[in-house]
C-alpha cells in the first residue's frame, strides 16, 4: 500500500538549472504515481493545513461526473453520513494529524439515492515539522453498499420468515450441539434461546444420544435427506411428538446439520381416529356378510347339536337295558364330546368374525381359511345354484396376519359373485377358488365367477369408498376389502375371467422365516 507514514515535504532551493534534472525526474515520478493512483482508487486529494482541499484528481472510469470540492473541508459538503458522532471522531483525528483510514461518507443523489465513497489519509509535515495538510485517496463503494444492504435485507427477511414459521428450525454443529434456533422452537419446547444454544438435542429429544445421532449423521450421508419421527419432551415435562426432516450442508468449511421439526400430535391424533373408524366400518362390513349366511352358520351349528342329541339319546338306551353295554354307551358319549368341541370351534370361530376387537397377528394358512369360509358360504351357494370348485396349492406359504379379516376379504368376494351371477341360467353358475405362489413368494389368490363380468366404464371406480351398483349397497365392500389387503402388505385388484365373468385378485407376502 502506499502513504503508509507521514509525508515529510522538503523546502531546499536550487539553481534552476541544477533543478532541470530532478524536475523532470520528479514529473516522472508524479507521473507513475498518478497512473498507479487511477488504477488503484477512484480519486486522489490533497488539503492544506485548515483541511481544506486544495487538489482533486479523479479516476476516468468514474460512473458518473466527478464535483470537485476545492476550497472546502469535508464537513462543509453535503454528506449524509456518519452522523455527528461519527464526524466528531473524524475532526478529533484530523485535528490531532493522525493518518485515518476508510471513513465511509455517504452523499445525496439529484435521483433521491446516495453515492457511498470511503476515504483513506496520511497527514504532510515540513522539512521543519510543521502539519501542512493532508494527502489521500478514495474509493466509491456504492455497488459494495448497495450488496452490503441488501444482504442485509435478505438476512433479515430469512430471519423474519424463519422466526415466524410454524414448525421448528434448529442448526447443529457436526458433533450435535445447538447453534441456533428459531422463536418457534423456544415457544414450542418452553426453553429460552440462551438455554437451547450450546445444549444437545438430548436436551429435549427423549430417544437422542451419542449414538443415535451418529446414526443420523450416516442416515444423511447414504441419503441426502432423513425423516423420522422423534419424541420431543418440553421443559415442564410435556411430552409430545414430532416429525423431523434433516439435513447436512457446509458453512465456510464447516459441517452443519439442520433439523426442520413439526408437531404431529394433530395427526397422530387424526389418523388414530380414522383407524377407529375403519375398524367400525370393517365390523360393520363382517357383520353385514355374515347375516347374508346366516343359514349356512344355522346348518353348521345344527349338525353337531343334532349329533349330540342322538348320541345322548343312544347312551341312554344302552344304559337303560336290563343289561346295560358300557361299551356301546362310551362310544355315544366320546361322540358327544367330539361333536360338542366342534360345535364350540364353530361358535368361536363365529364370534370371532363378529366382535370388534381384534385377535393378534397370526401365521394364517390361506388354504384352510379359504376352506372355513367356503363352509360358512356353503347354503348360500347351495341356495343360489351355485357350483363351486377350488384349486389350491399344496405346500403354501404361511401368511402373517389377522385370519378373520382375510377370511372377511374372501367371504365378501363369494357373496359378490354369487349375486353377480343371479342373472345366469341355473347350471351355468360356477364359483372358483385358487391359490399360487408366484416367483416373487407372494401368495395370490383368486376368485373366478361366470356371471356377466365388469362393465370396463366402472372397472376403475369400484374401489371407491361409497360406489355401488347395487340399488341396496353401501359402496363399502371392496373399499375395505382393498383397506385390509393393503394393510397386510398385498394389492387387490380385478380382471375378466376367461371365457366369462369377472376375476377378483390378491396377493399377499408369505412370512418371513
Amino acid at each position: 500500500m502506499i502513504m503508509q507514514h507521514a509525508i515529510e515535504v522538503p523546502s531546499v532551493a536550487l539553481d534552476s538549472n541544477e533543478c532541470k534534472r530532478p524536475e523532470e525526474a520528479l514529473r516522472e515520478s508524479e507521473e507513475r504515481f498518478r497512473t498507479l493512483v487511477q488504477f488503484s482508487f477512484d480519486v486522489y486529494w490533497e488539503t492544506d493545513a485548515e483541511h481544506r482541499f486544495i487538489r482533486q484528481e479523479f479516476a476516468e472510469t468514474l460512473p458518473e461526473p466527478p464535483v470537485s470540492e476545492i476550497g472546502r473541508t469535508r464537513w462543509e459538503v453535503p454528506y449524509l453520513e456518519p452522523d455527528a458522532d461519527g464526524w466528531r471522531k473524524h475532526r478529533e483525528i484530523l485535528d490531532a494529524h493522525l493518518p485515518f483510514r476508510d471513513f465511509e461518507l455517504a452523499r445525496p443523489m439529484p435521483d433521491g439515492g446516495k453515492r457511498y465513497i470511503s476515504v483513506s489519509g496520511l497527514p504532510i509535515f515540513d522539512k521543519t515539522g510543521n502539519f501542512v495538510g493532508y494527502r489521500g485517496v478514495g474509493r466509491h463503494i456504492t455497488e459494495r453498499k448497495r450488496a452490503e444492504q441488501a444482504l442485509i435485507e435478505s438476512e433479515a427477511r430469512f430471519r423474519t420468515f424463519v422466526d415466524h414459521a410454524t414448525d421448528t428450525f434448529m442448526l447443529h454443529s457436526e458433533d450435535g450441539h445447538v447453534l441456533d434456533v428459531n422463536r418457534n422452537a423456544c415457544e414450542s419446547l418452553g426453553y429460552s434461546r440462551t438455554e437451547l444454544v450450546g445444549a444437545t438435542a438430548a436436551l429435549f429429544d427423549l430417544e437422542m444420544d451419542e449414538a443415535t445421532w451418529r446414526r443420523n449423521r450416516e442416515r444423511l450421508k447414504a441419503g441426502g435427506i432423513a425423516t423420522l419421527e422423534r419424541r420431543y419432551c418440553r421443559k415442564d415435562g410435556t411430552v409430545f411428538p414430532v416429525e423431523v426432516r434433516m439435513r447436512e450442508f457446509c458453512e465456510v468449511g464447516q459441517s452443519r446439520i439442520i433439523c426442520l421439526s413439526r408437531d404431529i400430535t394433530e395427526r397422530k391424533r387424526t389418523a388414530e381416529t380414522f383407524r377407529e373408524m375403519q375398524a367400525e366400518l370393517t365390523h360393520a362390513n363382517r357383520a353385514a356378510a355374515m347375516g347374508q349366511v346366516t343359514a349356512s352358520v344355522t346348518h353348521e351349528l345344527s349338525q353337531p347339536i343334532t349329533a349330540v342329541l342322538c348320541n345322548a339319546e343312544a347312551a341312554l338306551n344302552w344304559l337303560g337295558t336290563q343289561s346295560p353295554n358300557f361299551e356301546k354307551a362310551q362310544q355315544a358319549l366320546v361322540s358327544i364330546v367330539t361333536e360338542a368341541k366342534r360345535g364350540g370351534e364353530i361358535i368361536s370361530w363365529i364370534r370371532s368374525l363378529i366382535k370388534k376387537a381384534p385377535a393378534p397377528k397370526e401365521s394364517v394358512d390361506v388354504n384352510g381359511a379359504i376352506l372355513d369360509v367356503i363352509t360358512i358360504a356353503r347354503s348360500e351357494l347351495l341356495k343360489h345354484d351355485v357350483s363351486i370348485q377350488t384349486d389350491l396349492a399344496p405346500g403354501l406359504p404361511l401368511v402373517k396376519g389377522y385370519r378373520v379379516q382375510l377370511q372377511q376379504v374372501v367371504l365378501n368376494l363369494i357373496l359378490n359373485a354369487i349375486e353377480a351371477m343371479n342373472c345366469v341360467d341355473v347350471g351355468g353358475r360356477e364359483l372358483r377358488i385358487s391359490t399360487a405362489a408366484d416367483a416373487s413368494n407372494l401368495v395370490v389368490v383368486a376368485v373366478r365367477d361366470t356371471g356377466p363380468g365388469l362393465d370396463v366404464a366402472i372397472v376403475d371406480r369400484l374401489f371407491e369408498p361409497f360406489y355401488t351398483t347395487k340399488p341396496d349397497g353401501t359402496g363399502m365392500g371392496l373399499s375395505i376389502c382393498q383397506s385390509i389387503i393393503e394393510a397386510h402388505g398385498g394389492r387387490l385388484w380385478t380382471g375378466a375371467n376367461e371365457p366369462q365373468g369377472a376375476a377378483f385378485h390378491f396377493s399377499l407376502p408369505s412370512q418371513q422365516e
